[in-house]
């Protein structure tokens, strides 16, 4: 989503590590690492988390750290499961590797050819358009398209019948810009080819040749009471717990996200920490099982194959000097660390974060996930990340990464609510009578928002969504919580309204949540 991605690459550092010839020992390294993840999440407010690594096709490292609810005892270990929102697209990306070697698909196919209704904002680009650009992030679209959509609780067909109203910005086949959306087709697509269910596909070419029994799709339905009566009793239907940081302190999200499973092949998958150790050892053995490959190496090197440079210079998540080289495959991101190269992805969405690199050349691989997110909420995975990798590779300046990234963040909010402080002391009371910004207003893309006036209160009115009451902050500006208005968004999203200022009744608002589509603008039609 893009202000996910924004949120992290305003953390900009620099340094210059110098590294050791040698690897340290790892019997070394993990009693220093966990004491820096309990220190960590203790810090961060991390309810729960799970680290595993592997290495030389053995699990040698798999803990459960915290609780799986905020506030309860029930303690996470290796079978709790985990949302593990895009790291998904890794998982999807090696089943497409499969049907490519069965013939049922190629990387280069037109995606109208299996979805003749396709349409975004571009015809032509749009009958031109690939699997292999998808899949690697090169769409032309602006970035995470389509997700306040999917926020919003918008069904897949809507959010699809949406997309072609977001302009494109150009850089068809060349620029990377990370999506969610588009990803989630390649569900629908895989289903056409082969004529069996998403699910089916990903148990019989993927869970069982790698050995995933815990593994599964998330329900975007919440539980109903029974269900979760019920499952208290099976272990193995077990669900994902979420939370998020709401006024600096940790909330759990007892509904879970929904949003998480609208389009589950980009981001609709639960697992645990047994079946990520399974996972990563399943890559780096390149798929192999007894000795035979169920995908050929041909099609594994195609989604670890640069495509696309990122172009993204320093920052926390890609710490300048220990990245210098950052590119995308088709469901990894290709770069160094210190002079390592790294395959890696993350994945977060509101409730929940996770991250997996592999470090072929070692034979290693690293998992982490946690139970707090999303990436505007929590960058502690990759916090962890870099803390094993300084400390593995010799890395002899140290940073507490955790810390830097909490003090940053703090002075970011600092910042924003100093600002709004002094704009709110301009104009302490509403610009006008509240009657006169009630009505309907319509965004071409969003459609119809209503502003009703209940007990001398504006209330915000969209779908089916909960009615959200506004506070009035400056002149004609209201504001409301995020996640008061949709599930999707994040504790830390701070919900605003801008009225116009026209004599008499407003003609127009915008809601800073809401910015995709050509004109962000919402019209009064009522």
């Amino acid at each position: 989503m893009k202000r996910h991605f924004l949120f992290f690459w305003l953390f900009i550092v620099s340094f210059s590590p110098i590294c050791g010839k040698d690897r340290a020992e790892l019997s070394t390294v993990l009693p220093i690492l966990e004491t820096y993840i309990n220190q960590a999440m203790s810090a961060e407010g991390v309810p729960g988390a799970i680290v595993v690594i592997v290495k030389d096709g053995k699990v040698i490292y798999l803990k459960g750290f915290g609780v799986k609810i905020y506030g309860k005892k029930d303690s996470v270990d290796k079978h709790t499961p985990f949302a593990i929102a895009s790291l998904t697209k890794n998982f999807t990306n090696t089943l497409i590797a499969r049907l490519v070697d069965q013939g049922k698909l190629h990387w280069d196919d037109k995606v109208s050819k299996y979805l003749p209704d396709f349409q975004l904002g571009n015809a032509k680009i749009s009958q031109e358009m690939t699997i292999r650009d998808i899949l690697s992030h090169r769409t032309g679209l602006p970035g995470f398209s389509g997700d306040t959509l999917n926020e919003l609780g918008w069904s897949a067909p809507e959010i699809v019948k949406g997309m072609k109203k977001i302009p494109l910005e150009g850089g068809f086949g060349k620029t990377f810009t990370y999506q969610n959306i588009l990803v989630g087709l390649m569900g629908a697509i895989i289903e056409k080819v082969t004529g069996k269910s998403l699910l089916q596909n990903y148990q019989e070419e993927i869970f069982q040749p790698a050995g995933l029994e815990e593994t599964k799709f998330g329900d975007r339905n919440p539980p109903t009471f029974w269900q979760k009566f019920f499952r208290a009793f099976q272990r193995k239907d077990e669900q994902p717990t979420f939370h998020d940081i709401f006024q600096g302190k940790t909330r759990y999200l007892p509904q879970g996200n929904p949003a998480l499973y609208t389009f589950p092949a980009s981001s609709g998958l639960i697992s645990t920490g047994e079946d990520l150790g399974k996972w990563m050892i399943f890559q780096l053995n390149m798929t192999r099982v007894n000795g035979k490959p169920t995908i050929s190496e041909l099609n594994l090197n195609q989604m670890r194959t640069p495509y696309v440079d990122v172009q993204v210079q320093g920052g926390r998540q890609w710490p300048q000097n220990r990245v210098t080289r950052l590119q995308y495959g088709m469901g990894w991101f290709i770069h160094d660390y210190a002079g390592v190269d790294v395959l890696s992805h993350m994945g977060g969405m509101e409730g929940t974060r996770s991250f997996l690199m592999l470090i072929p050349e070692d034979n290693m691989g690293v998992a982490i996930v946690a139970n707090l997110g999303g990436m505007r909420v929590s960058l502690f995975p990759e916090a962890i990340r870099s803390k094993f990798l300084d400390l593995y590779l010799n890395v002899k300046e140290e940073i507490d990464w955790a810390k830097n990234l909490r003090v940053d963040h703090q002075d970011l909010m600092q910042k924003y609510i100093t600002g709004r402080r002094e704009q709110m002391m301009q104009g302490l009371a509403p610009a006008r009578s509240l009657n006169d910004y009630v009505g309907i207003y319509e965004n071409d893309l969003y459609g119809k928002v209503e502003i009703v006036n209940k007990d001398n209160n504006l209330v915000l009115i969209y779908r089916d969504l909960p009615e959200t009451k506004l506070t009035h902050w400056n002149g004609n500006g209201f504001q409301f919580e995020g996640t008061a208005f949709a599930s999707g968004f994040s504790g830390t999203d701070s919900g605003e309204i801008t009225f116009s200022d026209d004599h008499g009744k407003s003609q127009r608002l915008m809601i800073n949540l809401l910015r995709e589509g050509e004109d962000p603008i919402f019209n009064r039609v009522h």
